[in-house]
């Protein structure tokens, strides 16, 4: 039972993974980021971004920073939780 409830779990984490890159990758495209796919992408994964987002904003992290590191600080998270599983 454990490595089913494992694998559902990586399974999660690299498809929040996928998502993140697609999403970070269409933020480059002026023409795309106002699109539904965008929304829809936005929509799935700022639930997962915002708790790094208050943190840095709350700790000051990043204010004057062109790029944003709660993608970074996320992906890392999910790359940890994936060793740990």
């Amino acid at each position: 039972m454990t490595a089913i409830v494992r694998a559902a779990a990586l399974s999660l984490i690299e498809l929040i993974s996928l998502l993140l890159f697609v999403r970070a990758i269409l933020s480059w495209f002026t023409g795309i980021s106002g699109g539904r796919l965008y929304e829809i992408l936005c929509f799935l994964t700022e639930p997962i971004l915002m708790p790094f987002r208050i943190l840095f904003d709350k700790l000051g992290i990043g204010r004057n920073f062109p790029l944003d590191l709660s993608f970074l600080a996320t992906i890392l998270t999910l790359q940890l939780l994936t060793v740990l599983l």
